[in-house]
């Protein structure tokens, strides 16, 4: 998982921005009809300390499944 968090922090600033996300989403082709407005609304939800930025464990929140806490916990 933390390959993935690099892929999208790609100045290695420890954070992901909407627009990071945004455009990572539209260099790899998958940002057909994705706003940066639904990046920021993204963020927002999983932005634990509201700075704005996804930190690793925030993305963590993210991408693992919230219903197999085995599962997370492995992946962690």
């Amino acid at each position: 998982p933390y390959a993935a968090f690099q892929r999208l922090d790609r100045k290695q600033e420890g954070f992901v921005s909407s627009r990071s996300f945004l455009n990572f989403l539209r260099d790899n082709g998958v940002a057909q009809g994705v706003t940066e407005a639904d990046c920021y609304y993204l963020v927002k939800y999983f932005d634990s300390d509201e700075d704005g930025k996804l930190h690793y464990p925030d993305f963590m929140q993210m991408v693992l499944p919230c219903s197999n806490s085995k599962l997370r916990a492995q992946a962690t």
